[in-house]
């Protein structure tokens, strides 16, 4: 039955709702990060420095990705938003296996700027669809599983596409009608992307819930249109509160990224490993880690929450970035295996279990009418810092501070470390700001 027809969704509805979008955000983060185990093949045919690289996986993709947040914002707030989440599905797809056919970098940094286009989609339209799902104190556990597909995406990336690398390259270079000779490294670009269609079709069966808030509009307002004034007047009440916490999952995001962009290379440069070995090792750390991490770290944050610390998912959040320092400045000098995958779980499990505690608290201070920019807005700040500066700050620091490749262990040492406890700071910075900003929701 369409849920259209109820101002309650009924919990299969909203459950089934969280599976299809955790699959979707799963097959973004495959699209995403499947260049980080194709390093090294693209460097050498494309003559290519890790600057390069880096910008590639960083950079190209988040400033298309944010650029493309802030109108997708807008449409979200009024628009149909599973169809918009179906058409951005198409697009990232699409631009995935575009990228198996290029011959030169501009080229390859164009087709994943179109990539990041359409991930822009996802998350905005995805974080209104659960607000209007589930109550507020169930929905930082449902963001946690929807936000598993981080997680799951990462480390099937990793397993599975560090052993298909490895068979496609046994396999060499194919010539494909009407596409010419494509190398490895470009087969898989093209195998990865395409299955992607097949899950807009998924996310066209949610029902398209009625949209409800939690706080009434203000004097004067019609409760579904949004006036200037009054989306300035939110991020004025809120600024505080808005800055520090996505400062905060700015840094921790720049530390997460910038261990998922480089860890496979710094295995394969370092130790000598095959891109299975390293895809399978981390893979199966972030799978682990990562999807406990994310989905606890939400059912925490609700849990405090429910026993009135107000400030519960601040707490959980710094929480995790301790968990992260401690796994991140430790991993890079193992030399056992199970020392390493150890430190290296630690690390994941920080940088996801923060996804599931904090991104709550941008649907706790914002009304619905205003959560599909709000939210444009947090992952235009998250991703500029995160995925742009995290890849490459770790390039920049293997480059320019060390100058030689092998360094790369030094650098994902220092730069993510650093980055989980300036969020740490940020984040203890935020309690105070944040319980005023509920307060303030709470009267609007």
């Amino acid at each position: 039955m369409n849920c259209l027809e109820h101002s309650e969704p009924k919990p299969l509805v909203a459950w089934f709702a969280v599976a299809i979008l955790m699959v979707a955000y799963a097959l973004s983060f495959v699209d995403r990060l499947i260049l980080s185990l194709l390093v090294e093949p693209i460097r050498h045919d494309l003559h290519l420095t890790d600057i390069q690289i880096s910008l590639l996986q960083g950079f190209s993709f988040a400033i298309f990705y944010t650029l493309a947040g802030i109108p997708v914002g807008r449409l979200v707030d009024a628009g149909r938003r599973t169809v918009i989440i179906a058409i951005g599905i198409t697009l990232w797809s699409l631009m995935t296996a575009t990228c198996g056919m290029v011959q030169h970098y501009w080229q390859l940094f164009i087709a994943r700027a179109g990539v990041g286009v359409g991930e822009a989609t996802l998350g905005p339209a995805a974080y209104s669809l659960l607000g209007d799902l589930f109550a507020p104190a169930e929905r930082g556990l449902a963001l946690g599983i929807f936000s598993a597909g981080t997680s799951i995406g990462a480390g099937l990336a990793l397993i599975i596409g560090g052993q298909a690398i490895d068979l496609i390259s046994a396999g060499g270079a194919r010539s494909l009608p009407w596409l010419g000779t494509l190398q490895p490294w470009q087969l898989t670009f093209l195998y990865v992307g395409l299955p992607g269609v097949l899950v807009a079709g998924l996310v066209l069966l949610i029902p398209e819930p009625v949209r409800r808030d939690d706080t009434p509009a203000p004097t004067g307002g019609s409760g579904t249109t949004v006036s200037l004034p009054e989306t300035i007047g939110h991020f004025r009440r809120h600024a505080v509160t808005i800055v520090l916490h996505h400062l905060a999952m700015g840094l921790s995001g720049m530390a997460g990224y910038g261990i998922l962009a480089w860890a496979p290379t710094m295995l394969m440069r370092v130790h000598g490993w095959g891109p299975a070995e390293a895809g399978t090792l981390i893979g199966a750390c972030i799978l682990a880690a990562g999807t406990l991490g994310v989905i606890a770290g939400g059912a925490l944050g609700d849990l405090l929450l429910r026993r009135g610390q107000t400030t519960g998912r601040l707490d959980a959040a710094a929480l995790a970035m301790a968990l992260g320092a401690a796994g991140a400045v430790s991993y890079p000098f193992q030399q056992s295996l199970p020392a390493l995958a150890a430190c290296f779980t630690i690390a994941m499990l920080g940088a996801f279990m923060v996804i599931g505690c904090a991104s709550a608290v941008v649907l706790d201070i914002t009304p619905n009418r205003l959560r599909g920019l709000a939210t444009a807005v947090f992952f235009f700040v998250t991703s500029v810092l995160g995925v742009g500066l995290g890849p490459t700050m770790v390039a920049l620091v293997t480059d320019y501070v060390f100058g030689h490749p092998q360094a790369v262990r030094e650098a994902l040492t220092i730069v993510p470390t650093l980055g989980f406890l300036l969020a740490g700071t940020c984040f203890i910075a935020a309690r105070n700001p944040y319980r005023r900003s509920r307060l303030v929701a709470a009267r609007a």
